[in-house]
């Protein structure tokens, strides 16, 4: 099943934050270290830094749920969202290691394992999504962000033109 998940556009996210702190202040107070969604510099030697916000995938097969020793990740089965028993959770950190996308964090307060959860107490949109001011933010499937990712290779002329002999031969 295609559940949609929060997806940054690293073109239009500024690093403003403005995402950690809508999210902290419905999981203890403004402070970004209590958000379940990250912002994140990724810097090269010879390119800019991109910047982007990283929250939980919904992943089919969650790799965060099969590497915790305690068993204490689930998947709702009506909304699809991970769930953390925090009364088994002892912040060991196997799930962060093992979530391929760092959307997995320790919340250091309370030592138990934060991701995102969509805001789902909310009837509209995450608050994150909402509060982003350069639109940076949406709620994509996995085949939305796969079909916008070919547009965008495609518009770049990344691919090259096909020759009409290759036409014909197909």
């Amino acid at each position: 099943m295609q559940r949609p998940f929060i997806v940054c556009d690293p073109e239009k996210c500024t690093g403003c934050q403005m995402c950690e702190f809508a999210c902290s202040a419905r999981h203890g107070g403004y402070n970004p270290l209590a958000s379940h969604i990250r912002l994140v510099r990724i810097a090269e030697r010879a390119a800019p830094a991109h910047i982007m916000s990283i929250a939980c995938r919904l992943c089919d097969e969650p790799t965060c749920m099969a590497a915790c020793p305690r068993q204490c990740i689930s998947v709702s089965p009506t909304s699809g969202i991970m769930l953390v028993d925090k009364d088994v959770c002892n912040g060991c950190g196997w799930c962060v290691e093992a979530c391929e996308f760092g959307a997995v964090t320790i919340n250091h307060g309370e030592r138990i394992v934060s991701m995102c959860n969509l805001c789902e107490d909310r009837e509209d949109r995450p608050r994150c999504v909402e509060i982003c001011v350069h639109n940076a933010l949406a709620l994509s499937t996995p085949a939305e962000v796969s079909a916008r990712r070919r547009r965008e290779i495609v518009r770049s002329g990344v691919l090259p033109e096909m020759r009409p002999a290759a036409r014909d031969r197909s």
